[in-house]
This record gives structure tokens, C-alpha cells and sequence, in this order.
């Protein structure tokens, strides 16, 4: 009988075990809309600070944390915060690395995050995996603002198949409304950011004054203030 037992706790908690998926671009090309205004060596640092955002911001909910990438310098980066790496050749596309990656991982249930979220750190997500506890099937999914995805939780992994790029947030809802599976949209404003553009800098700048976004940015000498205009909804300047 507690043979039996034992067994039935181990499958148990397999089945409840979740990891985090983190795709991270080569820093060579990533964020380009930001090179008028940051350079090359600038933009690499600021993805390994908003990685280090996510990263603490989901490390405390999940059984382990993994990041999916082909540049050596992230997987390394990553390797000293014990993520574990993936290595992808870049062939299939994100979607066929976020696949790959997804069934080479041991846990039956993933969260997917970008690594250019780094408000993750405001969001209550335990609220959000709590969700998971008592159903066998979900998928949750978090919109950005320009309709993507900012986090995505599928159970069990497999339920639907990742697809980034473009309107991804439609995408998503619509594999789960065709297949008629439990879904959550779970609205967040912290989540719904993600930074690609100059004038993205100053929410981060704003809200985020706890993160080690906020900390690399002031250490640049780049403020955010108010513009009252049509035009955008902040003035991002730097003084060094």
C-alpha cells in the first residue's frame, strides 16, 4: 500500500510540475529599433538586465527555469543565474525553437516569456499559477499591447502549439476556441510591456524603479518626462 502511495505522490507531482520557457534573440540584432539611441554593446546589456528582471520575477513559481537561444553569450550569461540552456540553430524559426524546446523539457506544464518584459517584477503571478492547480487542461494567456504574447501557459505542454510573431494574441485564442479548450485571458498592464522602442524606455523609467532595467538606464543617464502632444507619450533623454 504505501508502495502504491509513493508512486501516486510522484506522478502527482509530475503532473503539477511547471517550468519556464525563456526564448532570448542573438544580441547581435536584437532591439534594433534602439540603435539611434543605444549602441550595440548598450542593447546587449540591456537584455541581460531585463533578463535578469524575468528571471527573478518567475524563478520562485517554477521547478526550473530554461532559456532557448543560439547565442553563446546569453546561454552563458544565463548559465551563471543556473537557467538551463537550450541551444537552437536558428533554422526552424521561434515558433520551431519554442517547439523544440518545449518537448525536451522534462515538467508537463510551461510558462513562456520574452525576455523583454522586465515589469514581470510588479505582476502578482502567483495569482496567475494558482489558476493551473485545479484543472487537468488550461492555457493562459497574457496580451501585450501591439497584440502579442507577453506570457503564455499552456497545460500540459503540448496543448496548443506556440505562434509568435504577428498578432500572436489572436493566434493563440484561436487555437484554444477551435479546439474548445479552458482558456484565461489575464489582463496586466505590467505584463502588457514589453520594450522595443525608445519612448518604450520610459515605462520601464516610470514604473519600474525596483528593477535592474531601471538601475542600467539611470546608469546611462536616460530620464523620461512628460510630453503633451500627440506626438508620444514621453520625451526620453540622456545626458551622458
Amino acid at each position: 500500500m504505501i508502495f502504491y502511495y509513493s508512486i501516486y505522490l510522484k506522478l502527482n507531482k509530475c503532473d503539477n510540475m511547471v517550468s519556464a520557457l525563456i526564448p532570448v534573440s542573438p544580441l547581435e540584432s536584437a532591439k534594433s529599433r534602439l540603435k539611434n539611441f543605444l549602441t550595440s554593446e548598450e542593447r546587449k546589456n540591456l537584455i541581460k538586465n531585463m533578463l535578469l528582471d524575468v528571471y527573478y520575477g518567475i524563478k520562485d513559481l517554477c521547478d526550473n527555469v530554461y532559456i532557448v537561444s543560439r547565442d553563446r553569450e546569453i546561454l552563458s550569461f544565463s548559465k551563471e543565474l543556473n537557467m538551463i540552456q537550450i541551444y537552437e540553430d536558428g533554422s526552424n524559426g521561434l515558433n520551431g525553437a519554442l517547439y523544440d524546446a518545449i518537448n525536451r523539457i522534462k515538467e508537463n506544464s510551461v510558462m513562456i516569456v520574452p525576455a523583454d518584459v522586465p515589469l514581470i517584477r510588479r505582476v502578482n503571478l502567483r495569482e496567475i499559477t494558482n489558476k493551473l492547480k485545479d484543472t487537468k487542461e488550461s492555457v493562459i494567456i497574457c496580451p501585450s499591447r501591439g497584440g502579442g504574447t507577453n506570457l503564455l501557459i499552456l497545460k500540459p505542454k503540448n496543448i496548443i502549439k506556440p505562434s509568435y510573431e504577428g498578432f500572436s494574441f489572436m493566434k493563440h485564442v484561436e487555437q484554444c476556441n477551435k479546439n474548445n479548450l479552458n482558456m484565461s485571458i489575464f489582463s496586466s498592464f505590467y505584463l502588457s510591456i514589453d520594450i522595443n522602442t525608445v519612448e518604450d524606455l520610459g515605462e520601464v523609467l516610470i514604473h519600474g524603479k525596483d528593477t535592474y532595467t531601471y538601475k542600467y538606464l539611470k546608469e546611462l543617464g536616460i530620464s523620461a518626462f512628460p510630453k503633451h502632444s500627440s506626438a508620444g507619450r514621453f520625451e526620453i533623454t540622456r545626458d551622458k
